[in-house]
């Protein structure tokens, strides 16, 4: 079979970041390969399909450019990467698919795909869609690709006869080694980029999948459990590969990469003993850092660590189900500075219990930490998450097109006490308040150390300046 993966087009020339089951368009100068789309590529490798990725996400790719790719590779299934945000934009893949050619089998796949509301009306209104893979893709997709007859397989919203089935949620895969190794060769990877990465070119790679905490607005951890690790000889095989590609920079995109103690002192010790001159960067959980694993991994290449913060106050930590607290989230952030590493921390606004004085207490906890960088954004409601649900039983939503569900726009929700106005006018001065105050701009200037450091930092302050100085509201 001829399976042709695509990354949709971006939002009116803005690419979104649906990788791994995320959404939202990219906060800063930024570009991160399809990474869902290369581990099935490595699962049609394993299965001996033909193959071939395309990233119309970040090469703003246009329709008709991607037409004539569809009738180019002429293939027997066109599938592409979605998520609930774009979700009735990105099927438009599947139309153009169905108007090269009527006979391609057209899917859609995301892990977070528990989000999309209404997936068999959907497909009513949809009749160029075929498949929607409900829960982890791999599987159920590679058996119909197969050739297995869909009322068979678990997992599948399929059309039969002008008819819509559903078939259940697929299964979680047990072995995330089943699948292969992911493929990155033939990726432009002259376009990846991160306002973390010290080198070029970049890529990412995942060695795990779903999170051991469940934050009531995450879909990580609503939607991917149970928390899962492939084999380490999996991921070094994966990392070889990579060094044969001329890659530089690693972004390791798991939810804490450290979360699973021994493996990443394993991984870390494996890239050390085999002298890979990869940098590398991590999210990483305040509560599963210390200073051994910190001294290993900065042995091993890696220069930055993320960590969740979300707010500095205790009574939002709770009621989100951040099994943390600001001292801990402190500490953390202290090692890694002490560790001489980079730190970026993610803060959330918005959350159950945020209010005026909540939110600048926040910005104040995160100004006293001084992080290289930070992240301010603001929650999203999705779909299938305890936030949602809270929200629409308290009648706190509002209505507001899907395209538009973003952390960096105006929310779609409005707290009596806090309106989403506010919430999204604070998130912009915070923005400005920290990247662009005299000791912030100081303190990075004089942390520069490479070329590319500069020119990153460089697109990134600008990228700031038009998202959140001169950005539209949406």
């Amino acid at each position: 079979m001829r399976v042709l993966l695509i990354d949709p087009p971006g939002i009116e020339g803005l690419a979104v970041g649906r990788v791994l089951g995320s959404f939202g368009i990219n906060k800063a100068d930024q570009a991160w390969p399809p990474y869902d789309l290369q581990i099935f590529a490595g699962y049609c490798r394993k299965n001996g399909h033909e193959y071939k990725i395309i990233d119309a996400n970040n090469l703003n790719i246009s329709s008709d450019e991607l037409k004539d790719n569809i009738k180019e590779f002429n293939p027997n299934w066109v599938v592409y990467l979605t998520c609930f945000q774009t979700f009735e934009l990105d099927v438009g893949v599947a139309r153009l698919a169905k108007e090269v050619n009527p006979s391609i089998n057209t899917a859609c796949i995301s892990l977070s795909i528990f989000s999309v509301e209404d997936p068999e009306g959907f497909m009513r209104r949809h009749p160029y869609l075929d498949f929607i893979i409900w829960g982890e893709p791999e599987i159920p997709l590679m058996r119909l690709i197969n050739g297995e007859m869909p009322e068979v397989i678990k997992g599948l919203y399929y059309r039969k006869d002008s008819n819509i089935f559903f078939t259940g949620e697929a299964e979680r895969l047990r072995n995330l080694d089943e699948l292969g190794i992911p493929v990155h060769k033939d990726m432009p990877f002259h376009i990846y980029r991160c306002p973390l990465a010290k080198r070029r070119p970049l890529t990412i790679v995942n060695c795990s999948r779903g999170c051991i905490n469940w934050c009531i607005h995450c879909q990580a951890g609503a939607f991917q459990k149970p928390l899962r690790y492939r084999s380490l000889e999996s991921v070094m095989e994966e990392i070889r590969e990579i060094k044969t590609l001329g890659i530089k920079e690693i972004k390791f995109y798991d939810c804490s990469l450290p979360t699973n103690r021994e493996f990443t002192m394993n991984l870390c010790e494996k890239m050390i003993e085999e002298g890979f001159d990869f940098t590398w960067h991590c999210n990483a959980r305040a509560d599963r850092i210390d200073r051994e694993i910190l001294r290993l991994m900065k042995k091993a290449g890696c220069h930055t660590i993320s960590i969740g913060c979300e707010s500095a106050d205790p009574l939002i930590l709770k009621n989100m189900r951040k099994n943390e607290t600001p001292e801990e989230i402190e500490y953390a952030v202290r090692l890694v500075k002490e560790s001489g590493m980079r730190v970026l921390m993610y803060l959330t606004f918005g959350l159950p219990g945020e209010t005026e004085e909540t939110m600048e207490r926040t910005f104040d906890f995160v100004r006293r930490m001084k992080p290289d960088y930070v992240t301010f954004g603001i929650v999203v409601p999705a779909p299938g998450t305890p936030f949602y649900r809270e929200l629409k039983e308290k009648g706190y939503l509002v209505q507001k097109e899907l395209h538009w569900q973003d952390p960096t726009a105006l929310p779609s929700f409005n707290y009596p006490h806090l309106s989403g106005d506010r919430i999204l006018q604070f998130t912009r001065e915070a923005y400005k308040r920290y990247y662009l105050s005299p000791e912030y701009i100081l303190r990075r200037l004089f942390s520069i150390r490479t070329f590319d450091e500069f020119a990153a930092s460089f697109s990134n302050a600008l990228a700031i300046i038009k998202r959140y100085v001169l950005g539209a509201r949406h």
